[in-house]
């Protein structure tokens, strides 16, 4: 029935039409997911610069303190346990 419908001018015009069509539905989809595997390729891989490096602080003050007063607490327990 088609066939009867459209002679042959008809037909290759339409049928170009209908490839254009389908040729630019396939370019559309294509370029659609390339934006998007670059997108999420360059979110993925986007990472933060290496962190400087850090401060280094001396162990005095306060913290030498805690420490002599830890040791002198373990050796008052230590006298304690031997003598009962």
């Amino acid at each position: 029935m088609i066939k009867n419908l459209l002679s042959g001018k008809d037909f290759i015009l339409c049928y170009k039409t209908i490839n254009t069509a389908i040729i630019m539905k396939i370019t559309t989809i294509l370029l659609l997911t390339l934006v998007i595997i670059f997108i999420t390729v360059t979110l993925t891989l986007a990472q933060p610069g290496l962190p400087g490096s850090p401060e280094q602080t001396p162990i005095d003050g306060g913290l030498g303190i805690l420490a002599a007063l830890g040791g002198s607490y373990a050796i008052k327990k230590l006298r304690d346990k031997k003598q009962d």
